[in-house]
């Protein structure tokens, strides 16, 4: 019989406590503010890390684990008993994390299995990974596994805003004009970061908090009706919770199914590059 294990990152913003009472494994990436180096998720929660990110004089740093990380959580999994293991990472246009897992895996005879790019971050990457883990539970093939979460993964979206795109720009995930815009003229790129390319998007502009809301809201539901939902939708935030109330009961009465509702964090690592008031939806 397959035994088949799933493994993740911390991008994923699935808390730590969830994802160890559902076994899944996960490995996380760091954060440096200055000589400091924490472990995201472990060793700091997003309460605070955002505490920690408003008082720093300037922007902390992030590290991707090395391939010796993995390939000790690999030979791990192989002496747990796991017959298949799937890796499920952040989109490697953000981070080579995949890219070292799947290194330390080809170094680990007597596993099978698959490395694969979810080309999203956040709860985008977080949705796929439980319902990774709700096909595994269900007890279907890991070649049925595979095929499914590959499908999924080109129809998952995340629609996303911030106030400032400071953060975005420093750290190289937004163009120039973009960042012009938003600074200087008072428009507000609405952005995505959709499965097909695993890359940010410009998707509108709007000028406030609300159009930004309505313009979420509006394409989630057009993306559903275009690309269906197999798990559910993510209501997120980095420090920003009444938008995502406000959000929630937008999308709550916009009249559409959205299967489950996940009311969830945006953790350390994509707060460093999305900055403290970053907030949207991701759809899976």
């Amino acid at each position: 019989m397959e035994r088949i294990v799933l493994l993740t990152d911390s991008t994923c913003d699935v808390p730590p406590e969830v994802l160890a009472e559902k076994n899944i494994h996960m490995v996380p990436l760091s954060v440096l503010f200055g000589d400091e180096e924490y472990r995201d998720a472990l060793d700091l929660n997003p309460d605070q890390f955002y505490a920690k990110l408003k008082a720093a004089p300037q922007l902390p740093t992030t590290s991707q684990p090395s391939i010796g990380v993995f390939l000790e959580m690999f030979q791990k999994i192989r002496q747990e008993g796991a017959t298949h293991v799937l890796g499920l990472f952040i989109t490697g246009k953000f981070s080579g994390t995949g890219q070292a897992a799947s290194a330390a895996f080809k170094m680990v005879p007597g596993l099978k299995g698959e490395i694969l790019d979810a080309k999203s971050a956040s709860w985008g990457h977080g949705l796929l990974v439980l319902y990774a883990h709700q096909l595994i539970q269900s007890g279907v093939s890991f070649a049925e596994v595979l095929n499914l979460i590959q499908d999924r993964i080109s129809k998952t979206m995340i629609y996303f805003a911030v106030d400032t795109l400071d953060a975005l720009y420093q750290g190289g995930r937004i163009g120039r004009a973009a960042a012009f815009f938003g600074k200087h003229l008072g428009i507000r790129p609405l952005l995505s970061l959709p499965g097909l390319t695993g890359e940010i998007e410009v998707v509108g502009k709007v000028n406030s908090r609300e159009a930004a809301l309505a313009g979420m809201v509006k394409l989630a539901c057009q993306h559903v009706q275009t690309r269906g939902l197999v798990f559910g939708i993510a209501v997120m935030h980095s420090a920003m919770p009444m938008m995502q109330r406000e959000l929630l009961t937008a999308l709550q009465g916009s009249g559409e199914n959205w299967k489950t509702i996940v009311e969830g964090r945006i953790g350390a690592v994509i707060g460093t590059h999305l900055g403290p008031d970053g907030w949207g939806i991701a759809l899976c």
